[in-house]
């Protein structure tokens, strides 16, 4: 019988919310908003009289000043969490069991005598159990099953996402928390345009539910008596998720201040009605079935030659109801399978692999439903060659290695299934001047019986080497993906073919390489000190070779010849300086003043317009992306730190129908401005407005300014994606510093405790950039997203 062992951990995780916009109060902003309608020739929105109400808060309920952050946000979270595990038994049966749950504080604030507010907050409850039975010396019978719940429940009838973004949206002079008369607020039917506070505590309750499970029997069975080193294994697995949620909600009636009458009293308008307690659910349900089986053979022939070979086999069947709207897409999703992999290595210096997969999917017609995807691999061990061992004692290890080979995808982008067959729908219709109705049918979608598997050739060359008795190791893989046959939809098919739709097609072809790497050193510094440092790295890039499409007028508007997913714009060339500027330059977008963006004409036709968009920058995606850090042991005490950064990593803050949190007054009334445009360095101001309104002269129509001319609204023509809004959202991140003190001693052996460990591990503490406004890895989004936290995790690990 094997010692039970008891492994048992408590943790308890404070989170911060560190890097949050800053965004102006109600009396900048009201400047600014003054600003961004004279500086266009239109009258001002506050009045002198009205800004100095603003300032001295004399009328809060016509005009607030609220920080929706402050009033919503809870910037710090407390999560709670255990663990406990199970191990035991004896030759003939083995178990394991685990059992873990969390709970998350809600993200926002809420009033705890609200009705929706208890019980409030994420939970999660997950279990694993395994059981090993020996049914035989040569039969293993294996049982697991493992899920994971969780409930997560809210007051209001928003997720955190949209409270987030609700209070993003609303500037600090629109909406009152509540009116001096107890009305609630709002400017309009629009949700964003609702206080979150009321969101959060006067509309109802919401639950949301999700249950995975999986249920796992395999049996291995060695086959020695047919001939040593033969074994098969049979495994059968059934995945299930179920989902369920709920939403009782209630409307109060919102109302909006529009003044006050003659004795002082508000006068308001309802915006939304009230309306009663409503009830709404939604569920749904995935489930798969899978089963494999392995056939495995390893023998070793003499003291030279190693072999071995397996073939496997799988077939799995899944659904998902949500999917199924129809008598095509409720159909289940099911693949199957076989593939091989013979290796021989020869004194373990000189190894080869052979593989090949022959797979099988639904979205092709039959015939064409299986694909063939072999490949070969071979390695070289350079560092077993006594010459080696002797002439360079310091090459603890060295492997060369390379593959090549081939895959297969048989997903369409948009994950159409069944693309090869033609949808055909009937209907009910009456001929021209007549009343008689008769069924008629027509082709809604048009079939393409010529598609195949999509095939990516990868090959790839490798070293791993081992230096000074494995203190140093060092692993590097060079890549590259040949991709052929994409699939794509056709857009070249003549309208005299008569297609009601374009059929898909294996016409695309794209190029893919890259490296990557890792290295890691060790070193015993004393017997009771030593340390660990440890890198690594992934760069890749590609570039389309063929992707179809209408023939475009310029060869630089052809997605051919460019990497994946390149965004293309406008380029540059600064601001306009003076009228003669803009008077003299190519027509572009709507009225035109100094300090709106200038375009380059790229085809010099005269006119900025679509065809002088180029391609911009690669995608929104880094290239390279990387991480380091190390351990420093001493004693009982291990403390541990990891960096994580990413190369140039290109996003635009404005353009495409974004700008929203960025560009002050993007959309009007609805948006916060950050301080950064309060700065009159960073934006162009006309200089006779600041002359006029005591802004330093010297600081006015700045040709390097951060934002242009400012208008109250969107503006046509500094709204156009071009490199003037692009940005660099490269980084490096303290991203995890830990501390482990592992405690042993005789006192808890007698309490049956074999050691405690104590850990206390801190993430996402600091970030070098060039954003600074937002978190790096959610630039793009203006803050308009919930912000990535800092936590502070105290671990307690028993182990018994």
């Amino acid at each position: 019988m094997d010692k039970l062992s008891i492994t048992g951990r408590a943790n308890a995780t404070v989170s911060q919310l560190r890097r949050l916009p800053d965004y102006l109060r109600a009396y900048d902003y009201g400047l600014l908003a003054n600003e961004a309608r004279q500086v266009r020739g239109e009258l001002p929105i506050y009045s002198d009289v009205e800004l100095d109400i603003i300032q001295d808060g004399t009328d809060r309920d016509m005009y607030p000043d609220v920080s929706w952050q402050d009033e919503v946000l809870n910037p710090t979270g407390l999560r709670n969490s255990f663990y406990a595990s199970a191990r035991g038994g004896a030759q003939v049966a083995r178990y394991f069991l685990s059992l873990g749950g969390s709970s998350d504080r809600a993200a926002y604030k809420f009033d705890k005598n609200s009705p929706y507010a208890a019980n409030t907050g994420y939970k999660t409850y997950n279990y694993r159990t395994n059981i090993d039975l020996q049914l035989s010396p040569s039969s293993m019978l294996f049982f697991g099953t493992d899920g994971f719940m969780s409930v997560n429940n809210n007051p209001g009838v928003a997720d955190t996402d949209y409270i987030w973004f609700a209070q993003s949206n609303l500037n600090p002079l629109l909406l009152p928390t509540i009116y001096s008369n107890g009305l609630l607020p709002a400017t309009s039917s629009v949700a964003s345009l609702r206080s979150p506070v009321v969101m959060i505590n006067q509309m109802g309750r919401r639950s949301d539910q999700q249950f995975l499970g999986k249920f796992t029997l395999a049996l291995d069975q060695k086959l020695d008596f047919i001939t040593p080193g033969l074994k098969i294994r049979g495994q059968g697995a059934y995945d299930i998720q179920s989902f369920f949620s709920e939403n009782r909600s209630i409307a109060p009636a919102l109302h909006q201040a529009v003044g006050r009458d003659q004795t002082g009293e508000l006068i308001t308008i309802e915006r939304v009605p009230s309306s009663t307690v409503s009830y709404s659910r939604g569920t749904d349900q995935y489930r798969k079935y899978h089963f494999e089986s392995t056939l495995n053979y390893e023998k070793m022939i003499g003291d030279k030659h190693r072999t071995s070979a397996l073939v496997y086999y799988y077939l799995s069947d899944q659904k998902k109801s949500s999917e199924g709207y129809n008598n095509l897409t409720s159909i289940p999703i099911r693949y199957q399978g076989v593939s091989s992999r013979f290796t021989y290595g020869y004194r373990d210096t000189y190894m080869m692999d052979l593989n090949f997969g022959y797979t099988g999917s639904e979205n092709f017609q039959p015939g064409r439903q299986y694909g063939f995807f072999p490949s070969i691999a071979g390695g070289w061990v350079p560092s077993n060659y006594d010459f080696v061992k002797n002439h360079l004692p310091f090459i603890s290890f060295l492997k060369i290695r390379g593959s090549y080979g081939t895959v297969g995808n048989d997903r369409i982008s948009n994950n159409r299934r069944f693309p090869y067959l033609t949808v055909v729908n009937s209907y009910y219709t009456s001929p021209w001047g007549s009343s008689v109705i008769n069924e008629a049918v027509n082709e809604s979608v048009i079939g393409a019986d010529n598609l195949q598997w999509e095939k990516a050739i990868k090959s790839n060359i490798g070293m791993e080497l081992n230096l000074f008795n494995d203190k140093i190791n060092i692993v590097m893989d060079v890549f590259n993906d040949q991709r052929n046959g994409i699939f794509m939809q056709r857009v070249q098919v003549p309208q005299y073919a008569g297609l009601v739709t374009m059929p898909y097609g294996n016409v695309g072809r794209m190029k893919s390489l890259g490296a990557d790497g890792s290295a890691l050193f060790k070193q015993t510094v004393t017997e009771n000190t030593s340390f660990t440092l440890r890198g690594n790295f992934t760069y890749s890039k590609n570039n389309v070779q063929n992707w179809e499409e209408a023939n475009p007028r310029y060869p630089y508007q052809e997605i051919s010849g460019y990497p994946y997913a390149s965004i293309r714009g406008y380029q540059s060339m600064g601001l306009f300086k003076d009228w003669d500027d803009v008077n003299n330059s190519p027509a572009q977008f709507g009225k035109l003043m100094p300090g709106d963006i200038k375009y380059r004409d790229v085809n010099g036709d005269g006119t900025i317009n679509s065809d002088d968009q180029v391609p911009l920058t690669r995608n929104t995606y880094p290239m390279l992306m990387y991480g380091f850090g190390g351990e420093f042991n001493y004693k009982k005490f291990t403390l541990g730190v990891l960096f994580k950064g990413t190369g140039r990593t290109d996003f635009f803050y404005s353009g495409g129908g974004i700008g929203t949190g960025y560009v002050p007054f993007f959309n009007g009334v609805q948006g916060n401005v950050i301080t950064l445009a309060n700065d009159p360095r960073n934006r162009w101001i006309p200089r006779d407005y600041a002359l006029a309104n005591g802004i330093d002269p010297s600081l006015a129509e700045n040709p390097n300014a951060i934002f242009p001319r400012m208008t109250y609204g969107t503006n046509t023509n500094n709204s156009q994606r071009s490199d003037f809004w692009l940005g660099d959202a490269r980084y490096l991140r303290l991203q995890e510093v830990n501390l482990n003190y592992n405690f042993r001693s005789e006192f808890l052996q007698r309490l049956k405790i074999a050691s405690i460990d104590l850990q206390f591990v801190a993430s996402n503490l600091y970030v070098w950039d060039r954003v600074k406004l937002f978190d790096p890895e959610l630039a793009s989004r203006n803050g308009e997203v919930y912000p990535i936290p800092a936590s502070y995790i105290m671990q307690l690990y028993i182990n018994l």
